[in-house]
């Protein structure tokens, strides 16, 4: 098992992982000790030690890391089963240059939606996840393989259907 790299460098690799993926899920902590899990659908990396999230629509989480800045985000490919979690301290920007700033970097990376706030993690420890299901030996394209068919087996549950 592979432990956490105290004060890591987001490379490249991570980076390009993040955008690809976009979606992340963000833990913190409310006010009476349980965690919040909630989904952040623009997430990118900033630079070598910063993740900036845009904030839609989660008043609760932007109060928890108000009262309460450290937080948990994972990443994780759905089909290949492998991602990283990032541990870190956070802060809130609703106005001003970082604000700006963010929210520059953010439209450049694609986001369109209308952002209320963007969290800015300094990121302490990375570790990277890799499912078990790699333990006999089985590759990327044979896990890949294997979860995109059993997406593709599943039944349509929309509404409607």
């Amino acid at each position: 098992m592979l432990s956490y790299l105290i004060m890591p460098k987001l490379t490249e690799e991570i980076k390009a992982f993040a955008a690809k993926q976009r979606l992340g899920f963000l833990a913190t902590v409310c006010p009476d000790g349980s965690p919040n899990l909630s989904p952040k659908g623009l997430t990118f990396v900033y630079d070598a030690t910063r993740i900036v999230i845009g904030d839609v629509r989660s008043p609760g989480t932007i109060a928890n890391l108000r009262a309460n800045p450290v937080a948990e985000l994972n990443i994780v490919d759905r089909n290949t089963r492998k991602g990283f979690r990032f541990k870190g301290t956070c802060q809130i920007h609703t106005s001003g240059a970082d604000f700006d700033r963010f929210l520059t970097f953010l439209r450049a990376q694609g986001a369109s939606s209308d952002i209320a706030s963007v969290i800015e993690m300094t990121v302490t420890r990375v570790r990277q996840v890799i499912s078990p299901a790699y333990d006999n030996g089985a590759s990327e394209a044979d896990i890949e393989r294997r979860f995109r068919q059993h997406y593709a087996d599943e039944p349509d549950t929309s509404p409607g259907k």
